[in-house]
């Protein structure tokens, strides 16, 4: 029962129940006004409800209810313990269609049972204390129109008191402020759709992080984009989706109908938004994050263009359970697709720009490519002509003949025939490469043009086979054309076969005819298959007899077939050969009218055949090494290249692919060096590491291994770090300088050069290598005289030592009583000091006996002595609990006891860093490097800072005080003399309070 606190006046106007007529007339009274809810309450039987009769109510709460009729602000009343409700017509629309009128003066808990566990102990806290509350924007799931619905509302609660001054309800003002939360979330979501992506993939992506970010209006959301080539439709974008959940939600490719997919063919036809239900039947499994209940159904929106062509992707967008999908909410989807089909159209356009750029680019790059090839081919054979003629011109009297003559004659043919390459092709890219066809025997044509080639391949090792018999009638093609397809298809299968044989075939085909040139060389990769018909391609890093050529030739050979109306395509397997097969129509001539075609044989163009066929010639031999001046035999007192080089004649090794330029350099230098040649990179790193010269001569531009691929080699090893390597290249220009000097050539020479310029420069690079090497010597000399004083110092410094320490310790044993606290103090500094100089004299002793021992090889097992060092540290300091994870079965080959000590330098230096951890532990194992295997040593431990890491393995440097870690600064720099020793490298990585790792390899790893 409601407490009724005093006696109220409505209460005293009678004390016996009124008659009906004048109860109506009280409540008329006391609630006047013509909207719903005032009559509502007047015509109700007060009675019959836990309130009883109106004229019983506290004055409290009828004037309450008459304040709330009376105003248009939204307000409920909440009476009594009960909290009974009383509401206005402005509150009226809140409670929907399901809580009205039944819970007028009812129990408001269960009116508004799904939310009372947030407003009921709020209204306790008014009750309880009597001071009102303010909310905004409270989010509240209530259940009005048939389901739970995401409101938000901004009120307050204030209490009503009785008559005695005590809450005894809570007069509740409220707005409801859904409408206005909504559109904020939804504008934000719309502002952070502008998305400024580079594809149309990140687009997708990027946009779906953002609908990810709005889960309560877009549960979950899928973005397809669509492939132009098929007009099938992929996933791009996922928002609310959890990966297990993907694959049953990306529905079928291509668009289809399916019942276990989206509806997206539906979506293309029509070029409109389609509302998709019942979502439950269509899926096995659904997101329902983040309201605990899955979605019913979802809204599939095309973006990207208008109408069924211009769809480049269809947004499907799941609808919140908890709204209903009215007008508002469509407007912010349809927006939404708006906004994804803008970052679509900036990503399309970004990458046609980019499309074009790189389009751009190619042409540049193919510019480039142009320039430096044909640089590097007129070049070559303009050196070989001006060298000659310089030289004829100033001898007396001034001749050009014997070999100087060939080789001018042989490099002028070449220019001719790169000339009138260069200007076929600039008809073919300004579109006037003409064919003037003429009925022709093709198969006597192309048999003589390919056993042109007969002798010069069988001199390379190879077999030629022309299998080219009679065809039925003349081919109408250009025959000056024809001899270009095949003399460019023969010669590159030439430079390209070592072993095996190269076969030249042509074979009639109905109305065609195709010619298949085949080789068992080298093959072409994969991936560089589509590109060897592009101009200026060149595949890098194959094998070849030579590196010569424009990187137009077979660019010209589609060329020529497309202007004849045929196609040309190619079959290659790397390590088995190639074969191109050319075929081109035979044309509308009949047998009777090919009198012409004899003529056409015999107008072969006898001088471009010899040009291709010298050049090929010229390859012969490319693989091997060349000795054209007597070398002088070393004796087996020679301890490397620098002795035997001051004792005897100089030696050079030439690097240059091109015959005539390197028999040429080989004549100039042969008459002051001994000289070797070889054609290729590869060939010259080999002969290097096999016997170190005094000076490389390497061409840039060469098969398998180019120049600056030889001197990055060179460079990298030890051994020949140190040799001068001089570059010739056809580039020309400061830049190109400098980008040799760069790499760390220690001269670059640009063709084409003088022979005075030519051997100034070897002679001054040679003299500055003999006074490096003097240099190099008399420093390894004195290094030697100062390690030999140093170990005579610090031996004789051990007996006076002995006695300082053996005196100090005597006296603070035995006069320790008669000694006074500051004499006792200066004793053990003294003492301290003593043992901290025979440290550093032992581990000076010990680095000058590392020098002074021989190097003994022998099968190490690194893993039972890092055990072993391990445990003598534990026993040394017991107290701490240090973990070591060894790795089992590391072996090496070198020597044992000096690996002993690189073990116990290491381990102690990581037991000593890690004294201050609470879980110190220590690595030992092996890890995979380009080089070989590696072992290192890691530790948790204080670390270091990397800036001061090649401090680390100097004597005497120290990167901690002594006062944190104690030690002399000589151990790792016996570490590194004994990593040197062995031919291995030493390397540490570190952080500051992170730990350090020491890394290193071995000579002889097994």
């Amino acid at each position: 029962m409601i407490r009724q606190a005093g006696t109220s006046s409505v209460a005293r106007a009678s004390d016996r129940r009124p008659e009906t007529g004048e109860e109506e007339s009280l409540a008329g009274k006391l609630f006047p006004g013509s909207g719903e809810m005032a009559g509502l309450i007047r015509t109700k039987d007060w009675s019959k409800t836990a309130l009883g009769a109106v004229e019983r109510w506290p004055r409290s709460l009828a004037t309450a209810v008459s304040i709330c009729l009376g105003s248009r602000h939204p307000i409920v009343l909440w009476w009594g313990p009960d909290r009974l409700m009383f509401y206005n017509d402005g509150y009226r629309p809140m409670l929907g269609d399901s809580k009205h009128p039944q819970f007028l003066g009812g129990s408001g808990k269960e009116c508004w049972a799904e939310i009372w566990d947030v407003i009921g102990p709020m209204m306790e806290q008014v009750i309880e204390t009597g001071e009102a509350t303010w909310s905004e924007d409270l989010p509240l799931l209530m259940r009005r129109h048939g389901y739970l619905e995401e409101t938000y509302f901004t009120f307050s609660y204030s209490p009503i008191r009785d008559e005695a001054g005590c809450p005894n309800g809570v007069f509740n003002a409220c707005t409801e402020s859904t409408a206005r939360v909504l559109s904020e979330r939804r504008m934000k979501v719309l502002r952070e759709m502008v998305i400024d992506a580079r594809t149309e993939d990140e687009a997708a992506r990027r946009c779906a992080e953002v609908l990810g970010r709005n889960a309560r209006d877009v549960p979950f959301a899928l973005i397809y984009l669509r492939d132009r080539s098929d007009d099938s439709f992929r996933p791009a974008g996922y928002a609310g989706i959890p990966r297990d959940m993907r694959v049953s939600l990306e529905g079928v490719a291509g668009g289809s109908a399916d019942a276990h997919g989206w509806p997206l063919e539906k979506v293309v036809a029509g070029g409109e938004p389609v509302l998709l239900g019942g979502l439950a039947e269509r899926f096995a499994e659904l997101p329902d994050e983040p309201w605990d209940e899955a979605p019913k159904e979802a809204m599939l929106l095309p973006v990207g263009g208008s109408g069924a062509e211009g769809v480049a992707g269809i947004l499907v967008l799941a609808i919140s359970p908890r709204r209903t999908f009215d007008r508002a909410y469509r407007e912010f989807f349809e927006l939404l697709a708006r906004q994804v089909s803008t970052a679509l159209s900036t990503a399309r356009a970004y990458e046609m720009e980019r499309d074009r750029a790189e389009r751009l680019a190619d042409v540049d790059r193919a510019k480039t490519a142009f320039f430096n090839n044909v640089s590097h081919e007129l070049r070559t054979p303009l050196t070989l002509i001006l060298g000659p003629v310089e030289a004829a011109v100033t001898s007396v009297p001034p001749t050009l003949q014997g070999p100087d003559l060939d080789v001018v004659h042989r490099s002028s043919m070449r220019l001719l025939r790169l000339v009138n390459d260069l200007l076929d092709f600039s008809r073919v890219e300004a579109g006037r490469l003409s064919a003037n066809l003429q009925p022709t025997d093709l198969a006597l044509l192309t048999a003589a043009l390919a056993g042109a080639f007969q002798s010069t391949v069988a001199s390379g090792g190879l077999k030629l086979i022309v299998d080219c018999p009679p065809l039925s009638r003349p081919v109408w093609v250009d025959p000056t054309h024809w001899e270009k397809v095949v003399l460019n298809l023969v010669s590159n299968a030439f430079k390209f076969t070592f072993e095996g044989e190269i076969s030249v075939r042509l074979r009639e085909k109905g109305n065609t005819v195709e010619l298949t040139v085949s080789d068992t060389g080298v093959g072409i990769p994969p991936e560089e298959q589509p590109k060897v018909f592009e101009r200026f391609h060149r595949v890098e890093g194959t094998r070849g007899r030579s590196f010569e050529g424009t990187g137009i030739g077979l660019a010209l050979v589609a060329e020529i077939a497309k202007q004849h109306g045929g196609t040309v395509r190619l079959e290659s397997a790397v390590g088995r050969g190639s074969r191109f097969l050319v075929e081109v129509p035979i044309g509308g001539a009949t047998a009777a009218e090919g009198g012409s075609s004899a003529a056409s044989v015999a107008a072969i163009d006898r001088g471009r055949v010899a040009a291709y066929v010298s050049e090929a010639s010229r390859w012969n031999g490319s693989a091997a090494v060349a000795v054209p001046a007597a070398r002088r035999e070393r004796s087996s007192e020679d301890v490397g290249p620098i002795s035997a080089k001051e004792q005897g004649t100089p030696r050079i090794l030439l690097a240059e692919d091109n015959a005539d330029m390197r028999e040429y350099i080989v004549r100039l230098l042969a008459g002051s060096w001994t000289i070797d040649a070889v054609a290729d990179g590869q060939a010259a790193l080999e002969a290097v590491r096999q016997d170190p010269p005094d000076l490389v001569l390497s061409d840039v531009m060469m098969p398998r291994l180019n120049g600056v691929g030889l001197l990055r080699a060179l460079r990298k090893d030890p051994k020949t770090s140190t040799i001068p390597l001089i570059l010739l290249s056809a580039r020309a220009g400061e830049e190109a300088v400098i980008s040799g000097l760069d790499t760390g050539a220690d001269d670059y020479l640009v063709k084409p050069f003088s022979a005075p310029e030519l051997l100034s420069r070897v002679r001054t690079h040679l003299e500055l290598a003999r006074a490096r090497r003097a240099w190099t010597r008399e420093m390894e000399r004195m290094n030697k005289e100062l390690e030999a004083f140093g170990y005579s110092v610090s031996h004789d410094l051990r007996a006076p030592l002995r006695t300082i320490d053996g005196f100090s310790q005597a006296l603070l044993r035995t006069n320790a009583s008669r000694i006074d606290e500051q004499g006792r103090h200066y004793l053990e500094r003294i003492c301290a000091g003593t043992t901290r100089m025979s440290a550093l004299i032992d581990g000076l002793l010990g680095l000058s006996r590392i020098t002074r021992t021989p190097l003994r090889r022998e099968q190490v097992d690194l893993s039972g002595i890092a055990l072993e060092v391990a445990d003598e540290l534990r026993r040394r300091d017991p107290a701490r609990a240090v973990v070591f994870d060894v790795s089992s079965g590391l072996t090496a080959c070198g020597d044992r006891q000096l690996i002993r000590i690189v073990l116990d330098n290491l381990l102690g230096n990581a037991w000593k860093f890690t004294s201050k951890r609470a879980e110190a532990r220590i690595w030992v194992g092996s890890e995979p490097t380009p080089e070989g295997v590696a072992f290192f040593v890691r530790d948790n431990g204080a670390g270091f800072d990397m800036s001061y890491a090649d401090r680390l393995f100097t004597p005497f440097q120290r990167l901690h005080k002594e006062s944190d870690f104690e030690g002399t600064g000589i151990g790792l720099a016996t570490v590194q003399r004994i990593i040197s020793g062995h031919g291995g490298r030493l390397a540490a990585i570190g952080e500051v309070e992170l730990g350090a790792k020491f890394i290193f390899t071995l000579g002889g790893i097994r």
